[in-house]
């Protein structure tokens, strides 16, 4: 026995793998408590008086800004588990959407029974990712220690905030981004940003990126906190004391051995 129900929202813009996602969920002990065909969709219906949900399912694709969605469902819906189907296994997007208070990241290729075991333990507390996330990890080891490399290289010239706001380069994100991560302000990170393009004698942050690059800096894989919302200090969750209280664990990882059935989009 797994326990009472959890209800589920589906949002989803493919009536044809909304109606999917639903029959396989109502066979395996979840209730649907609504379908939707976006983020904004759901959000007006609980204005007009829907009730809660104890988890949104959010069929999604890298044509959308999927952190922004999961932010938004977020602040709407602060008790609700929240989990991301996605197309393919993207570390940025992934990182994001934890980072935007995600409690799951699902690749859409999974089996049937795995994607039901998958939100049975993210309505545990769980956080759940593609068991394929094993396979990269090399790949951020690797990157890890080219890093080390690069920051010792470049200690000479730049301080250890600056190297972290030139990562930050490295990896595009603007001013904003850079001082969410970095905990920092925009001011401070515009100070930290001249120092860099001073020391460096580069003109824009362009050439202070391709300069990091050339010494040896990668945009490795950032920090996240698997509280997620909890690494956003200006964004505080409103349920951090029902999280502490659910007993939610660590990332697990979701198990895609291919069956007969899939989930496509």
């Amino acid at each position: 026995m797994r326990g009472l129900s959890t209800s589920v929202s589906l949002i989803c813009s493919n009536s044809i793998v909304s109606e999917g996602l639903k029959s396989i969920l109502l066979d395996e002990e979840f209730t649907i408590a609504g379908q939707h065909k976006s983020y904004r969709a759901m959000i007006n219906a609980k204005a007009e008086g829907a009730a809660d949900v104890g988890m949104i399912v959010v069929d999604s694709d890298s044509s959308r800004n999927v952190a922004k969605e999961v932010a938004a469902l977020r602040e709407a819906f602060f008790e609700a588990r929240i989990v991301v189907l996605h197309e393919d296994l993207d570390i940025e997007c992934l990182v994001g959407v934890f980072e935007a208070g995600a409690d799951g990241y699902v690749l859409k290729d999974i089996s049937c029974p795995s994607l039901v075991n998958s939100l049975h333990l993210a309505a545990c507390g769980e956080k759940v990712v593609p068991g394929e996330l094993v396979n990269q990890l090399p790949h951020f080891a690797h990157a890890t220690a080219g890093q080390v490399k690069a920051e010792g290289e470049l200690s000479d010239l730049l301080s250890e905030r600056e190297i972290a706001t030139l990562r930050c380069l490295v990896m595009g994100y603007p001013n904003k981004v850079i001082a969410r991560r970095l905990d920092i302000g925009e001011a401070t990170v515009k100070v930290h940003v001249k120092a860099i393009l001073r020391k460096l004698n580069v003109q824009n942050r362009t050439q202070a990126a391709i300069c990091g690059v050339n010494h040896g800096v990668q945009a490795a894989l950032p920090e996240v906190s698997l509280r997620g919302q909890d690494a956003r200090a200006d964004e505080p969750r409103q349920d951090n004391d029902a999280r502490e209280n659910s007993g939610a664990g660590p990332f697990m990882l979701a198990d895609t051995r291919v069956e007969a059935h899939r989930v496509d989009a």
